[in-house]
C-alpha cells in the first residue's frame, strides 16, 4: 500500500509539472463540456474554390506546404497566404475563411480573449501532418522595432504533429502561443515581454499558419477561463 501511494504521489507532481501544457484525450472532460467557440483550420493542396466570407461557417481553408517567416518584414509587402488575421469584436466569428488567397482569412475574437479564453488545439486526419503557427502583429509607430509598419512575431510559436496510433488525436493547450506575443523587443512595452491579443502598442494582430508536412486538419476549441 506504501508503494502505490509513492506511486500515485509522484504521478500527481508530473501531472502538475505540466502546467499549461497539459494534453487533453480529444472530446473528454470538462473541455468539451465548457467550449464556447470552435475553428477548423483546414489544409488544401490547391485552395478550394466558392465563397468563405459567410460569417456562419466555423472553417478556414489554408494552403498544404506553406511555409514562411514575416518577423521583421514590412507589412506593406506581406504575403498574406496562410494569414489569419485577428480582429478584436464582442463576439467570435469568421469574416473571411479563405486564407489561401491573397487576402487572408479573418476572424473576430473578444476583445478581451486572451483573459477570457483558454484555446486548445489538435489535429485530426492522416498522421505525420504539421502545423507550426506563429501569432505576430505590427509595430505601426516603430516605437518597438525602431521603423513603423514592421511586422513583429512572437518567438513562443505552437508547434503540433499528427502522431501515429490508435487513440484518440489529443487537445493541447495552445493559449500562450496563440492569444498572447512574445518577443524580447515588447520588453519595454508589456510585463516579461509577453503581449495580450489586442494590446494597443501593436495592431493587425494575424496568426502566421505553416504547414510544413501533409494536409494538417487543426480544431481550434476555446473555453472560458475556470
Amino acid at each position: 500500500m506504501r508503494k502505490l501511494v509513492t506511486i500515485l504521489s509522484a504521478v500527481s507532481v508530473l501531472l502538475l509539472g505540466l502546467g499549461a501544457q497539459t494534453v487533453f484525450a480529444g472530446g473528454v472532460g470538462s473541455l468539451a463540456q465548457n467550449k464556447a467557440y470552435s475553428i477548423q483550420v483546414i489544409a488544401h493542396d490547391t485552395c478550394p474554390a466558392g465563397s468563405f466570407d459567410d460569417t456562419s461557417r466555423r472553417s478556414i481553408a489554408v494552403l498544404a506546404g506553406f511555409v514562411d517567416s514575416p518577423n521583421g518584414t514590412q507589412f506593406a509587402s506581406l504575403d498574406k497566404t496562410n494569414k489569419i488575421f485577428l480582429t478584436p469584436g464582442t463576439d467570435f466569428s469568421i469574416a473571411d475563411g479563405n486564407a489561401c488567397d491573397g487576402d487572408g482569412a479573418i476572424v473576430d475574437l473578444p476583445t478581451d480573449v486572451s483573459t477570457t479564453y483558454e484555446v486548445f488545439v489538435r489535429l485530426v486526419g492522416k498522421p505525420g501532418s504539421k502545423i507550426d503557427v506563429s501569432t505576430c502583429a505590427v509595430d505601426t509607430t516603430g516605437l518597438v522595432t525602431g521603423t513603423a509598419g514592421t511586422v513583429l512575431c512572437s518567438t513562443d510559436n505552437f508547434v503540433k504533429v499528427r502522431m501515429t496510433g490508435k487513440g484518440q488525436p489529443s487537445f493541447t493547450n495552445a493559449t500562450s502561443q496563440l492569444l498572447f506575443i512574445t518577443n524580447p523587443a515588447l520588453t519595454s512595452v508589456c510585463n516579461g515581454g509577453k503581449c495580450a491579443l489586442f494590446d494597443q502598442n501593436l495592431q493587425n494582430y494575424f496568426w502566421d499558419w505553416n504547414t510544413p508536412l501533409g494536409r494538417p486538419h487543426a480544431q481550434l476549441w476555446f473555453v472560458p477561463v475556470q
